[in-house]
């Protein structure tokens, strides 16, 4: 069973270009990450709102990427005891991918 990974973004218009820049330069070590299937970033027309999706073999995949040090070196984050506790994810959904 697969899981995708909800997150959605919310960005200042001053802040929008420099981020998707960053996207498409990023090193991606979720790439080669075990379990990893898939990232995408969508963009609302008018850009005011961003999500990303990524798709892992299952949660147990996903939990071990977001409590990595590689997940919070690619973030700049604080490192969690769980990812739920980060005020940052506040929004964050994971779904089962049925089918």
């Amino acid at each position: 069973m697969a899981v995708l990974s909800y997150f959605p973004i919310s960005l200042p218009p001053e802040a929008r270009a420099g981020f998707e820049q960053s996207w498409k330069t990023r090193v991606g070590a979720v790439d080669t990450f075990p379990g990893f299937i898939s990232t995408e970033l969508l963009a609302l027309p008018d850009r005011d709102q961003y999500v990303v999706l990524t798709r892992f073999e299952d949660e147990k995949s996903f939990e071990a990427w977001i409590t990595s040090d590689n997940f919070t070196r690619g973030h700049r984050g604080e490192k969690f005891e769980n990812y739920k506790d980060n005020p940052a994810m506040k929004d964050h959904k994971l779904f089962e991918v049925l089918g």
